[in-house]
């Protein structure tokens, strides 16, 4: 098949170049102005617990969440001078009626001095607003001048804006100036590197052209499926990685090989025969081994992980299209031409089979297999001992840069504030039998509030529980049920207010304030506490907040998890198994791209999650780990691992059926793949290490995790540990059972070549 694609392309090269320069520009025109319609935010599970409350909330007792929040300081006075109320009364009156917002809450509606700072120079206004993350990013972009017109009218009175909104605006904002700058390094360091491996100015040309194909494939791609579905930002990185890194390597690997086979002597047309069904054999393999992996994050629910998924597939899928179709066709009109311009840095090396430093290494490595074996594992096994100290989380606000105006505003309420109310947990408490305050249910209801009040203050770590029966600790039982008993009508205003915006029917909601914030273990424990609550019959309890976000998010991972790692598994051994006819190569693959991973995960919560090298790598210490940064890494370096072992297997299976010599055949084989695996892993660390300069810590650990990986991957596993087992296990490298072996000779997949 693979050559027969050869000689269509050779053919029709023409056509091909013509048809994809006509193809990629309306691409790339269409798919201008994608970024503005990605998404932020995306860690919601509408199964879980925590966001059925925030549903709860915002839909049915229109409480909502702190989506805005507008801090207010004034430099003399106190916020309770006329001009601060003239400024901004008529302001949260306006914001009030607007069609997006579920609530306004602030001192000035209910008089609460939980609003307030100690010095009475600070207030703040909570907006609660309807729909999803992008719905409330628009809102607060359209109510943020609103509230910054009152500060306007006023000599000294400021504002700045916190909340779930404007941090995940600012956090898009960083991401999009980081994919840019990180774009603007990455290029022109990757080109000058492969002018450096190929001394050629046309080779080198080739897989640049390549990779910037590929990401303007994929960012079409993701034009067109933001019209079906919601997709993170986040996979706009994704994209930037994998189109420069992978489509550059698989170009590299085709382009190397053709000149390989043109240096034999072969005409231009069989020498890219040859080139597609031998290493263009391998590199679709390996890439269907990524796109596998990438797949496997669609068993999660969460749109930020499922749009890391679409970003991979689009960029891979893009990449192997055109590695496969486009690449072939310039090389077919560049023929012997495909080393013009060359840049002689080095002398010539020529094609060897039996010399040369990789030789050395692998024959090196064959004579004491053992010994490698123990030399190279024990390291790897202790660099991953301290993802055992793995302390999954969510981001909060901390992850903006130093002076950005939402961090500053999160800053402010902590500190002239009582901490951490803004992320308090969500209690929501419905009782079936009628409403809350039914004159012939309150009794026993307010019973039931003052028994789940006691419980909850025993929690430890609760700073403060927001609920009618707060007014018991103030004024005793007896008293506190007598005000509460009173009808609508003799209630006292100020208190019905209250009770109105934590009530609506047979629901009312208890605000827990930790006395830590909301990613803390304390915090983390007391959502399982307050699940565990056991309510009365008639009652049903339920707990949202951030950490339950967090709490359930970590369920998630640890149920769903192993499902992902299984089903990527499964694939990744069906597709090697058809490449190689083997059943133990497979295993043998797996168990070494592991190593790699999870030595990577150590590195990572040894470096970010213990605060090391803060300074070198420019980041403020969190002392966590983000919950999804695994799975990430996992889906995207478990596959580009492969991609790896699939060439040189595929070069060393090519030698041992030729000769049906082992250790000649591995010596070969790694010999003609040793300097390109490397130089392919080379570039891919410059384009993945030109993202460790983004301010943001997610994307920092996620350039770190995955240099690591494939640098560990490219270097040790493959020239040290694969040549020492494939030395140890002989001819069982090819071994699989007899039925199997010859379902797989008859398939035709055992073909190298057509």
């Amino acid at each position: 098949m693979f050559g027969r694609l050869g000689r269509f392309t050779f053919r029709n090269r023409m056509a091909i170049v013509v048809v994809y320069a006509l193809i990629v520009p309306l691409g790339a025109l269409c798919s201008r102005g994608v970024l503005p319609l990605l998404r932020s935010g995306g860690f919601e599970d509408p199964t879980a617990e925590s966001w059925q409350v925030r549903d709860v909330l915002t839909g049915e007792m229109k409480l909502g969440n702190a989506d805005l929040i507008a801090v207010y300081s004034v430099a003399s006075g106190t916020i309770d001078d006329v001009e601060v109320l003239a400024a901004l009364l008529p302001v949260i009156e306006l914001v009030k009626h607007e069609p997006e917002v579920v609530r306004v809450t602030s001192t000035f509606d209910n008089g609460s001095a939980a609003f307030v700072s100690a010095d009475r120079s600070k207030t703040f206004i909570v907006v609660s607003l309807a729909g999803d993350d992008e719905d409330k990013t628009r809102a607060y972009l359209r109510l943020a001048p609103l509230f910054g017109a009152a500060a306007k009218s006023m000599d000294g009175l400021s504002v700045v804006f916190g909340g779930i909104a404007p941090v995940n605006q600012a956090l898009y904002q960083i991401i999009e100036r980081d994919l840019w700058f990180a774009e603007m390094v990455a290029v022109p360091l990757t080109g000058l590197l492969l002018v450096v491996i190929f001394q050629s100015v046309a080779s080198a040309a080739l897989p640049m052209i390549l990779g910037i194909c590929s990401v303007v494939f994929a960012m079409f791609a993701m034009r067109l499926l933001v019209m079906l579905t919601d997709v993170s930002i986040f996979s706009a990185n994704v994209i930037s990685i994998l189109g420069l890194g992978l489509a550059i390597d698989y170009s590299l690997f085709l382009v190397a090989r053709f000149r390989e086979e043109l240096a034999l002597g072969l005409h231009v047309e069989d020498a890219l025969v040859r080139t597609l069904s031998t290493t263009g054999r391998a590199v679709a393999f390996s890439g269907v081994t990524v796109l596998a992996s990438a797949c496997g994050l669609f068993v999660f629910p969460q749109m930020f992980l499922r749009s890391v998924a679409y970003g991979a597939i689009a960029v891979v899928s893009g990449s192997l299209m055109m590695a496969l179709t486009l690449l072939p066709a310039m090389l077919a009109i560049l023929g012997v031409r495909v080393d013009a311009l060359r840049v002689p840095l080095f002398p010539p090396r020529p094609i060897t089979d039996d010399r040369g430093f990789w030789v050395v290494v692998a024959r090196g490595v064959m004579k004491r297999p053992i010994v490698v074996v123990v030399v190279v594992v024990v390291p790897l096994l202790l660099l991953a001992a301290p993802f055992r100290r793995f302390e999954p989380s969510l981001p909060d606000h901390r992850i903006l840069p130093k002076g950005t105006p939402a961090r500053t505003a999160m800053e402010v309420l902590n500190e002239s504030f009582l901490p951490h109310q803004m992320s308090a947990h969500d209690v929501v408490v419905t009782f079936t039998d009628g409403d809350v305050f039914a004159p012939a249910l309150v009794e026993r209801h307010l019973d039931v509030l003052l028994t789940l009040h006691n419980q909850i203050k025993g929690i430890e770590g609760v700073a403060r529980v927001d609920d009618p029966m707060s007014i018991v600790d103030l004024v005793g039982k007896e008293r506190a049920f007598q005000v509460l008993r009173q009808e609508r009508g003799k209630q006292d205003p100020n208190l019905l207010l209250l009770l109105d915006e934590i009530s609506e029917a047979h629901r009312i909601r208890i605000g827990v304030v930790s006395t830590q914030v909301f990613n803390a273990d304390v915090s983390v424990r007391q959502v399982a506490a307050l699940r565990a609550i056991a309510a009365p019959p008639g009652v049903t309890v339920h707990v949202g907040g951030v950490s339950a976000v967090l709490y359930d998010l970590k369920a998630t991972v640890r149920t769903r998890a192993p499902m992902m790692i299984g089903f990527v598994a499964s694939v990744m051994f069906f597709v090697l198994f058809l490449v190689f006819g083997s059943v133990t190569i497979p295993i043998k693959a797996m168990i070494m791209n592991s190593l790699s991973l999870t030595a990577s995960f150590g590195a990572l919560v040894w470096i970010f999650q213990d605060g090391r090298f803060a300074r070198l790598l420019h980041y403020e210490p969190l002392y966590l780990s983000d919950a999804t940064q695994p799975l990430i890494l996992f889906a995207v370096v478990f596959g580009l691992s492969m991609d790896y072992e699939v060439l040189l297997l595929s070069r060393v299976r090519e030698e041992y059926e030729r000769t049906n010599d082992n250790e000649a055949s591995v010596a070969k084989g790694l010999a003609r793949t040793g300097r390109l695996i490397t130089n392919a892993a080379a570039l891919l660390v410059v384009v993945v290490l030109a993202f460790i300069t983004s301010d943001i810590l997610f994307m920092k650990t996620l350039g770190v995790g995955m240099a690591l990986a494939v640098g560990l991957d490219a270097t040790i596993i493959r020239a040290l540990l694969v040549p020492a087992t494939m030395r140890l296990m002989g001819r069982w490298n090819w071994w699989a059972p007899g039925p199997l072996k010859r379902l797989w000779e008859r398939s035709g997949f055992a073909q190298h070549h057509d």
